[in-house]
């Protein structure tokens, strides 16, 4: 039996026709805020159909009655109910207690479980890297009722996260001792080989699993995960897609490689992160279509300001050129995206910055050419990126390069002939 027999709340609830979209955002949002009450121990929330109704049932777990009841009579949990509230039609709620809390049986290749709460719980992680990619995922986690502690280089990066309930860590070695999963999300491979494999990998217990979010080369993925199974640890490849917007939301898609056991082990984790989770195969499967996907990225973006160089020397006003093209046919969510920061100009903060658009691409290109396949093409595009961080540039989102592209192209002439 267990010591301390947890106290469960479950809600039924038929909402009305046509609302599951809005009222599943709200409950993200009321769902996240009950996560970081210090007596929640976690909830689920599902949905099923029946007859033409749709309904919900929602899971909460309490540390015991008392502390629920407090909470129930809380001015948020009142709120909760209101924005709630408008989207119901029925529901009804029971109370249980635990009375037998039988935990899944470890695996036997993988470090003794460890009792909720402790450092080695699945919900508690460490996370380093907190740029715009990694700190919204790490909001993200943290909504979603796991236990963070944080480093970043850049000590500022982690106060939004401090002050959301993550713990701060000194170092990379500091914020990943006494866990049994550790996230990253780095800039590159010197920065996975300092911080990864010169700082964790020796405070880390045999069986741990590294999720890794950083962008590297499919060659390097490979040796990553084979150098930590040398030293007894897992590592789930796990390539997002997407933008900082969508890494807070959790709204990331997810391409993993490696064991497929392992990925499942922290689903918890993939889920929380992403709307998309898809197991791909191999170690460096997912840093391969992560590198084609940036491919794509980058070639929009020069063909894009090529051809506004065009249409400005042309005669074409750049605001409607740019707008005209994003609500064409020709365009896409990319494209729209990245046109409108052009139409702006605004560039910092950068949602993905030139700098690494000119690594990933020179690694796809790199990792094609050992592959047979030249990329004539993409690597002029690569070139380009290139001259934007030889410029200075290679801080400010990959959208500045229609400013290089065009910034030696001169107004149209409009006076008669020259002659």
């Amino acid at each position: 039996m267990a010591e301390t027999p947890l106290f469960r709340v479950i809600l039924r609830m038929e909402i009305q026709p046509g609302t599951q979209d809005a009222f599943e955002k709200t409950w993200w949002e009321v769902g996240s805020a009950i996560a970081r009450q210090p007596a929640n121990r976690g909830q689920t929330l599902s949905r099923t159909t029946e007859g033409d109704r749709s309904v919900y049932y929602v899971v909460t777990d309490w540390a015991d009655e008392a502390s629920f009841r407090t909470f129930e009579l809380s001015p948020a949990h009142v709120e909760h109910r209101r924005r709630l509230g408008k989207y119901r039609t029925h529901g009804e709620m029971i109370t249980t207690h635990t009375v037998y809390d039988i935990p899944p049986a470890p695996r036997p290749d993988s470090i003794t479980a460890a009792a909720p709460g402790t450092a080695a719980d699945k919900r508690a992680l460490a996370f380093v890297g907190l740029g715009n990619m990694g700190g919204g995922m790490a909001h993200a986690l943290l909504d979603a009722g796991h236990r963070l502690t944080v480093h970043n280089r850049t000590e500022a990066k982690a106060r939004p996260l401090v002050d959301a309930g993550a713990t701060a860590a000194a170092g990379p070695a500091e914020a990943a001792r006494g866990h049994s999963v550790v996230v990253l999300s780095l800039s590159d491979e010197a920065a996975v080989d300092d911080v990864l494999f010169g700082q964790i990998v020796p405070v880390l217990a045999p069986g741990s699993i590294v999720v890794d979010t950083s962008t590297v080369s499919p060659e390097y993925a490979r040796k990553a995960a084979a150098r930590l199974a040398d030293a007894g640890l897992r590592r789930v490849e796990a390539c997002v897609v997407g933008n900082p917007f969508q890494a807070r939301e959790g709204k990331l898609r997810v391409y993993t490689s490696g064991a497929e056991q392992d990925a499942a082990e922290v689903a918890d984790i993939l889920d929380a992160i992403g709307a998309e989770v898809l197991h791909l195969g191999a170690p460096g499967t997912a840093a391969t279509l992560k590198l084609i996907f940036n491919l794509l990225l980058g070639a929009q973006v020069a063909s894009l300001s090529e051809a506004v160089a065009y249409g400005v020397r042309a005669g074409l006003d750049r605001d409607r050129l740019l707008a005209a093209v994003a609500g064409s046919g020709f365009s896409s969510v990319v494209m729209r995206f990245r046109a409108e920061l052009m139409r702006k100009g605004t560039y910092e903060p950068a949602f993905f910055r030139s700098t690494l658009m000119e690594k990933d691409l020179r690694l796809a290109i790199d990792d094609a050419v050992a592959t047979g396949v030249t990329m004539p093409v993409l690597d002029t595009v690569r070139a380009g990126f290139a001259a934007v961080v030889a410029a200075g540039d290679g801080d400010k989102d990959a959208s500045v390069l229609i400013e290089h592209t065009t910034a030696t192209v001169p107004a149209p002439r409009t006076g008669g002939d020259a002659s």
